[in-house]
């Protein structure tokens, strides 16, 4: 898979996976615009030394103003952005209670609010040339849940609510936004790992999962899963539901319910939340026999 002619924004980018995908797609013959608030001359140089053009800017992505001014700068630069990659992020464990303030402020603007300003920044571009392809790197814990993970899992899970809706409305403009929940052995991860298991999480996994999202036939509002050589996607799905009387609708009978209600089959799954909503709505009338127009 090749993109010549395509200019890539990679946060990120110093390190970890911002620095294998900023590679891997110069590799392919784009034009990659580096952000990080580390030095990403090593990446620069990685980079120049495969023939691609790149440039790199300092940039704290929590920082609105100089968001814009470097994204103002990429496109004088460049012309035109047809790749965002958000991979720039924070993680620090702690118990709940442990949690301080500016800690839980820190990891949803580093993971959250960086990635608004960014996706805001490219749009507007994204939907006048009728192309965009933005992916935002997520976690397992953002996804199921883990100890000690509350404000990184919060952060990251948001992540699934912007790429849900932005999807839809980029859409119609054939901009593609997606999620990649990746596991390699960065320095971020390491410390989790034993040396045989590590191994075992080599990159080439993520960057074939990252590369797929950011082609002509890319899917959209996707969550994708790539870790250990395996690439999957995970679902939101609705189990069938149980129907009450406004009568009998108590909280007692949902308990008794419970049981088959949190494991009935078959299960189902929406495209968004007006679909659920509509779904919502004909259910209703058809249990109670009203004719929905």
């Amino acid at each position: 898979m090749r993109f010549q002619h395509r200019t890539a924004v990679v946060t990120g980018a110093a390190s970890g996976l911002g620095r294998a995908f900023a590679i891997a797609l110069a590799q392919r013959g784009t034009q990659i615009a580096l952000i990080d608030n580390q030095d990403c001359r090593e990446t620069a140089a990685a980079i120049a030394a495969l023939g691609a053009e790149v440039k790199y800017w300092y940039c704290d992505v929590t920082n609105e103003t100089q968001v814009e001014e470097v994204c103002h700068q990429v496109i004088q630069q460049f012309a035109k952005v047809d790749f965002l990659l958000l991979c720039a992020g924070v993680h620090k464990s702690a118990p709940f209670e442990k949690i301080t303030m500016n800690e839980w402020r820190r990891q949803i603007d580093v993971d959250l609010t960086g990635s608004f300003l960014f996706c805001r920044a490219f749009w507007g571009m994204m939907k006048q040339q009728a192309f965009g392809r933005i992916l935002m790197l997520t976690g397992a814990s953002g996804l199921f849940g883990d100890q000690f993970e509350a404000a990184y899992s919060s952060a990251k899970m948001a992540l699934i609510g912007l790429v849900n809706s932005l999807s839809l409305e980029g859409q119609s403009y054939n901009i593609c936004v997606n999620s990649l929940c990746a596991q390699v052995v960065t320095g971020m991860t390491a410390h989790h790992m034993a040396d045989d298991v590590g191994a075992m999480f080599s990159i080439e996994a993520p960057v074939a999962a990252a590369m797929y999202l950011l082609g002509d036939s890319a899917p959209t509002g996707q969550h994708v899963l790539a870790a250990a050589g395996s690439v999957s996607c995970v679902r939101l799905a609705e189990t069938a539901p149980a129907y009450f009387t406004a009568d009998d609708c108590t909280p007692e009978l949902v308990g008794k319910t419970w049981p088959k209600l949190s494991k009935a089959h078959p299960l189902s799954f929406e495209k968004s939340g007006e679909e659920q909503i509509v779904k919502w709505a004909r259910n209703a009338c058809r249990e109670h026999g009203v004719l929905l127009e």
